[in-house]
């Protein structure tokens, strides 16, 4: 559906405008309480901190033990790559996904105050199920690697940095968990979504 369709249709009207910079108020509002998509962030995010909680008491054990430090080099290696260039990779899954749905005019917006990162397809109107695949896209890809990663290396140094990548991705995909609540906790809605980059908003308009 193109942008014009959608504003100009007397059949939809517009249910909530966020500005970008207001996000997290607005995600905490939609994950609150919701047993859908909700819950499952809190169960992804809760086995990601015990992942890296174990991966880091099972990398100390060779250093007590034997002064080996390689567990604990590659579970330090994680941690700096989750919070460099993971961002940037799961930003860019974001582009692909938006790219696969259509969309082509993408910018990335960022506020490093509240450490939020996105992908914004100016004025491409998405429906729940292009944006579901959009949002979870980098959570899929990042989980599969990070599991075969652990697999393929286990008992190596290697098999630490790829618990430690899953463990911590966890932490930013709630942003995309909390606007899929957006959808779920209107059901029986039919919503749909975009972006004005102009404006540094996201719309949400249903039809009536």
């Amino acid at each position: 559906m193109k942008l014009e369709t959608l504003i100009n249709n007397k059949n939809f009207e517009k249910i909530e405008e966020i500005s970008h910079n207001d996000l997290k108020p607005f995600l905490r509002r939609e994950i609150t309480g919701n047993q859908g998509w909700g819950l499952m962030a809190k169960i992804y995010q809760g086995i990601g901190f015990l992942l890296v909680g174990f991966a880091l008491i099972k990398a100390f054990a060779p250093y007590m033990t034997r002064r080996d430090t390689a567990s604990l080099e590659g579970f330090g290696m994680g941690i700096v790559f989750s919070f460099t260039a993971l961002i940037v990779l799961h930003e860019l899954l974001h582009a692909i996904a938006y790219l696969l749905v259509g969309a082509r005019k993408l910018s990335v917006g960022m506020n490093l105050k509240k450490f939020m990162f996105y992908v914004q397809a100016d004025e491409k109107v998405l429906s729940y199920k292009q944006f579901m695949f959009v949002a979870l896209a980098p959570a899929v890809v990042v989980a599969i690697v990070s599991l075969v990663g652990a697999i393929i290396y286990y008992g190596q140094p290697l098999y630490y940095f790829f618990l430690v990548l899953f463990g911590l991705h966890g932490l930013f995909c709630g942003g995309d968990f909390g606007l899929l609540c957006f959808f779920e906790n209107r059901k029986e809605d039919e919503i749909y979504t975009f972006d004005v980059k102009s404006e540094g908003k996201m719309y949400f308009f249903k039809k009536i």
